[in-house]
């Protein structure tokens, strides 16, 4: 058998210290949004080829804007969870609305501007890092 270099052993230490497999925190929270917004959106998640997500995504607009409201939610683990908007179940046009708070509970996510959501009709669980779907929900 070869003999691996101490190079090439610092080089795959490195590369598995510097991968996060899974990334998001594992808690479950419990964020409420304004107790004066009016639901316009609904949908249930269901599970992408790469995670398993479950629950119900909400659009509430109030007096201060939009906002996305995760209820009952559950997602896998996975690096890079990020939470979008978006035209198509894959995101090509999307609204990015930040990074995946935690796997579970209840979850609010501010939109920004004026969004047309008869045309932005997805919520979306993605992994950024690898151009995975965890989930989604058809707004409706």
């Amino acid at each position: 058998m070869k003999q691996v270099t101490p190079l090439l052993a610092l080089i795959f230490i490195i590369f598995l210290s510097s991968c996060k497999k899974n990334n998001t925190p594992e808690v479950v929270l419990n964020e409420m949004a304004d107790s004066t917004a009016m639901l316009n959106y609904t949908g249930m998640f269901a599970s992408g080829p790469y995670g398993t997500v479950s629950g119900e995504a909400r659009i509430l607009k109030s007096d201060s804007g939009n906002v996305l409201k995760l209820m009952s939610f559950s997602s896998s683990n996975g690096p890079d969870l990020r939470v979008y908007v978006a035209k198509e179940m894959y995101p090509v046009t999307f609204i990015d609305l930040g990074a995946l708070k935690a796997t579970g509970g209840n979850q609010v996510y501010n939109i920004t501007g004026m969004v047309n959501f008869s045309e932005y009709k997805y919520a979306l669980i993605h992994c950024r890092q690898y151009n995975h779907l965890f989930g989604w929900a058809l707004l409706q």
